[in-house]
């Protein structure tokens, strides 16, 4: 057997090495420059202040990338305080709010979204409030609002 051959047979097997390991080294690096889609919950707008058996409004977002949905999103509330910083690692039964609300509570809700829903307050004081989204193994969490639950008047009744 002539060398010519092999020769052109390893010629060719380095120049084949060498594509596959250049394209190998540009994905790697389109892959790398790839930014995640941001995940967060902002809410939008919430009622600072309401009546006693009235309803406040409450207007949240989730946003991901398309391909994420989320089995439960809600508000959660209480008349005492939880201003710590919550992480992604916190879920909804190590923070102790004692209320929430049912609307968007199981489910399969796709994401990006926008999520509302109303509350109606029995009692007077202060609530304090978040929302709140599973979405994969993250907790989402927005800072706390405190709402203010005023009385009505005796005058003011009907």
């Amino acid at each position: 057997m002539t060398k010519k051959p092999i020769i052109t047979i390893i010629i060719g097997g380095v120049i084949f090495c060498g594509l596959v390991g250049y394209n190998y080294l540009v994905a790697q690096k389109k892959i790398s420059e790839t930014r995640p889609s941001p995940l967060g919950i902002f809410l939008e707008s919430y009622p600072e202040k309401v009546s006693v058996g009235n309803t406040g409004s409450f207007v949240w977002n989730i946003e991901s990338s398309p391909d994420l949905f989320t089995p439960r999103t809600t508000i959660y509330w209480g008349y005492i305080a939880s201003p710590s910083a919550l992480t992604q690692g916190d879920s909804p039964e190590a923070v102790g709010y004692p209320h929430h609300q049912d609307d968007y509570f199981l489910g399969k809700y796709m994401l990006p979204d926008t999520f509302d829903l109303a509350i109606k307050f029995d009692k007077p004081g202060k609530v304090f409030a978040r929302a709140y989204a599973k979405v994969g193994d993250n907790h989402l969490w927005t800072d706390e609002k405190t709402i203010e639950v005023i009385s009505i008047p005796e005058n003011v009744k009907k």
